[in-house]
């Protein structure tokens, strides 16, 4: 569970997203990361067809959703960004928007470096 999981199968992504829930150290690989992320962006579809993103319901159901992926999601953001030889803090282009949004999504994509090793829990 220390070690970052390469090549992960869905369901053992999305597993292993919910287990790490708060764990900010170490690493994430690619799969391990894009899953949890792409079943989160189908859950949140879901909700919005089923209850309507402009209803009450449908408002309130997808803001507890969110909310309750949001540290996880910090979380294997972080461990990603240590993958590829980052500290976590580079999250906080999130909050520039557009051009921090899209070098974010490429560094998250990039390929596990030897500089990520620093970050790896013993």
């Amino acid at each position: 569970m220390s070690q970052p999981l390469r090549g992960a199968a869905p369901r053992d992504a999305i597993v292993r997203f919910f287990k790490k829930y708060a764990t900010f150290e170490g690493r994430a690989s690619r799969s391990e990361f894009w899953w949890p992320w792409g079943a989160a962006v189908v859950v949140n579809m879901a909700i919005n067809l089923l209850l309507g993103s402009d209803s009450t319901a449908g408002s309130i159901v997808g803001g507890l959703f969110s909310l309750a992926i949001l540290v996880p999601s910090l979380a294997v953001g972080a461990r990603r960004l240590h993958d590829t030889g980052r500290s976590g803090w580079w999250q906080l282009l999130w909050l520039l928007p557009c051009i921090g949004w899209i070098v974010l999504i490429v560094f998250w994509a990039l390929p596990e470096k030897p500089e990520g090793d620093k970050y790896n829990v013993a």
